[in-house]
């Protein structure tokens, strides 16, 4: 076998993970080379750095422009600013790994994209790229100096795109041109598009509309386009919603052959599917949901013993109908999960499955994966047992019905179901003071809902706090979810976990000094007792959901992984999302692994996935989770800015308190904590109401009879205006009078 040559060990040496950056004399010695071989390793390096593999550092170092030999698959994400970043794909990290003879490459990683190294692609694309070590902008402007290799950022550069996330744009209709333009986001649609053909009859400038791509924006060339569909005006019911859904590629139809499928499925098990299965059907067992949830997927049932408690866990047993391969299945795992809109719910599972098979509707017999723990009065699981199991609902109850019963206030009219609520509620909140004694992170936040009528149109705002009936469901479904990782992972069995990594310390510095703003006493917080003390210190405060909010975006962001990767937030080593087939693919994942747990399974197990396909389908669900979430977060400020604008024309606009949080010549920048809004009062309004001032040395409007407005103070204000387009919004004080 021939030695390898030059070009091939300064190449291994290079991709080496600890090589630092060296000079020629100091390649050539770690090379181990003779004095008459230097010239020809010289000669190699300029040719390197002429071909562009090499970079040429400060003192003449060199170092590896291309990271890596392979491209990598992965996707295209927009960050602030229209920045693009990539995210390899999990077989694209383990071949990183390999490339580069690293131990772990960490998190999931994501790299810049420069503007010009991104083709035509579009936030959401897949793509195959390259990853390269790039040169800081200010040495690219043509400094003499060279950089230094702690200078040097990795980025990536699309060398193709593989898959398009749009098949269809969304915009609005503009005349100008030979057949008019749309005009996009500028991020998941391009900012403007040329048509090709000429619009439909009727369409009028302002309308939107949904275009089939011919070309993709690239360089100074715009995209092309005709028009497939009239979406209507955007005031028009509906069309802000089924923009969204354009934007985040999200259908609310499902394939004739998924409904084809489903269609054959009876309604109700028969006497075959029962057979091995627990008979809870006369035992005492309830769904709690949302007053108006439509799927039921999770019923509990409660014993107090003497030392403690029995739960039952009881969940949907949707992989009993969804079997793995069928176009159900497949269906199922491309969503990902539901997404839950103001006017809609877009259902992972078709209709049949979800509203009616799968659900766990009072008084029908359904089919149930069973958790059964027995909890010491401490809050401790001593036991976990699973089963498959059939049940029959007693009673379908809305946390709003839960709620006064719990509190002593009525009664359902059923001794033994108010009996087992109490002892729930009695358990819930041991699960919780030992979650939180553990240290838990407490940083729930209220639900926001706005209420819509028939026609689509803002009616209300309601707040859902998590109350103690909330907290009854919750404690009982985390108890679930931990029992069943914890098992999964002792027998080694391959699912999909719900992992939620440390934050990064230099985001939780950041973090501190901003609590501190607002009066904190903070220490270090890179203790997790530190993180609760504040947590517990802020409850309570006049500026509590601001400061959640804070806390919160210094967080990572949960996440699904093959591996048991543990939940920072909870304070759990092992832990699975298990208790919500119907609306998420990673619990549908769980489930066909849990069955294994169970002793004696009544029908044929369903093969698992090989576990070299969970870290791109972890990466997949992941990424669903995260546009559904995009989807459901612009929509309902879509409706929250709707609902505002219906109030600045109402005679009686609703009060809302606000928090200013800088004061300015110009006028006053506020936010509405409960409804998550930013505004403005300006400076004019001010003036009108009369003999207000600003004061630029104090920071602060002021009025003659002493009064004074600052960042930090509250006052009660009402909507003037609201610029949709800007997500900005005009107020004027409510209660401040002319003096």
């Amino acid at each position: 076998m021939s030695a390898p040559s030059l070009e091939e060990r300064l190449l291994q040496l290079l991709r080496r993970p600890d090589y630092a950056p060296q000079d020629s004399s100091g390649l050539a010695r770690m090379l181990e080379l003779d004095a008459h071989e230097r010239p020809a390793l010289r000669s190699l390096l300029k040719e390197w750095e002429k071909e562009g593999k090499l970079l040429r550092l400060k003192q003449q170092r060199y170092t590896l422009k291309l990271v890596s030999e392979t491209p990598l698959r992965g996707r295209l994400r927009s960050g602030i600013k229209g920045k693009l970043y990539f995210r390899p794909d999990a077989d694209s990290m383990e071949k990183l790994r390999l490339e580069l003879g690293l131990d772990d490459v960490g998190e999931p990683l994501e790299l810049p994209v420069t503007p010009n190294r991104s083709l035509d692609a579009l936030p959401g694309d897949t793509v195959l790229a390259s990853i390269r070590k790039a040169i800081p902008p200010h040495h690219r402007r043509g400094r003499r100096s060279r950089p230094d290799a702690r200078e040097l950022r990795p980025e990536a550069r699309v060398l193709e795109v593989v898959e398009r996330k749009l098949k269809l744009w969304v915009g609005t209709y503009r005349a100008g041109g030979l057949y008019g333009y749309v005009q996009g986001d500028g991020f998941a649609t391009p900012e403007t598009i040329r048509l090709s053909e000429p619009a439909p009859e009727g369409l009028l400038a302002g309308m939107c509309v949904t275009v089939e791509p011919e070309r993709y924006p690239l360089g100074n060339m715009d995209a092309t386009g005709h028009i497939v569909q009239v979406l209507g005006w955007p005031e028009d019911a509906g069309v802000d919603i089924t923009r969204i859904m354009h934007r985040y590629a999200l259908r609310d139809e499902f394939s004739p052959e998924v409904l084809a499928e489903t269609r054959k499925i009876p309604h109700s098990p028969s006497e075959k599917e029962l057979a091995g299965r627990d008979d809870w059907r006369n035992r005492c067992v309830l769904t709690i949901d949302p007053i108006d949830a439509r799927d039921f997927d999770d019923a509990i049932s409660v014993r107090r013993k003497s030392q403690g408690w029995d739960l039952a866990v009881h969940i949907a047993d949707v992989s009993h109908y969804v079997r793995p391969g069928s176009a159900t299945d497949r269906e199922a795992r491309e969503r990902g999960n539901s997404t839950y809109l103001p006017d809609r719910v877009l259902p992972m599972l078709p209709p049949t499955l979800c509203d009616d098979v799968c659900s766990l509707r009072e008084g029908e017999p359904r089919l149930t994966c069973l958790c059964q723990l027995r909890i010491g009065m401490d809050g401790r699981t001593e036991k976990a047992t699973f089963r498959k199991a059939v049940i029959c609902s007693r009673r379908r109850f809305a946390y709003e019905e839960v709620l006064p019963i719990l509190e002593g206030k009525t009664s359902c009219g059923d001794d033994e179901i108010d009996t087992m609520l109490r002892e729930a509620h009695r358990l819930a909140q041991t699960l919780r003071r030992r979650r939180m004694q553990r240290g838990a992170l407490n940083l729930d936040m209220p639900e926001l809902h706005v209420l819509l009528d028939n026609n689509g149109l803002p009616i209300g705002i309601q707040q859902n706090a998590g109350d103690i009936a909330h907290q009854l469901i919750e404690e009982c479904m985390l108890a679930a979810n931990e029992a069943v990782a914890e098992a999964l992972n002792a027998k080694q069995l391959p699912a999909i976990h719900r992992v939620h990594e440390a934050p990064d310390p230099a985001k939780l510095e950041a973090l501190g000094h901003e609590l501190r703003s607002y009066g904190l006493q903070v220490g270090a917080l890179n203790t997790r007792e530190e993180l609760c003390r504040v947590a517990e210190q802020i409850s309570g405060h006049r500026d509590e959901l601001v400061l959640k909010s804070l806390i919160l975006r210094a967080m990572m962001r949960a996440r699904y992984d093959a591996k048991s990767l543990g939940h920072f937030g909870l304070n759990k080593g092992n832990y699975c999302h298990f208790t919500s087939p119907i609306r998420r693919y990673a619990d549908l994942v769980v489930h066909r692994a849990f069955a294994r747990l169970v002793p004696k399974h009544p029908v044929p197990l369903p093969p698992l996935p090989a576990a070299s396909t969970l870290p791109n389908l972890a990466d997949h669900i992941s990424e669903t989770e995260r546009n559904s979430a995009f989807a459901e977060s612009e929509a309902q400020q879509a409706k929250l800015l709707q609902y505002m604008q219906l109030q600045a024309e109402s005679e009686t606009p609703a009060v809302w308190q606000a928090r200013i949080t800088d004061a300015w010549l110009q006028g006053l920048a506020v936010e509405l904590p409960e409804l998550r809004l930013r505004g403005f009062i300006p400076g004019e309004v001010m003036e009108e109401l009369g003999r207000w001032y600003y004061e630029s040395h104090a920071h602060r409007w002021s009025s003659t009879d002493g009064r004074h407005l600052l960042p930090g103070d509250t006052l009660p204000v009402v909507p003037t205006h609201v610029n949709a387009a800007d997500k900005f919004i005009d107020f004027r004080p409510a209660v401040m009078r002319k003096a």
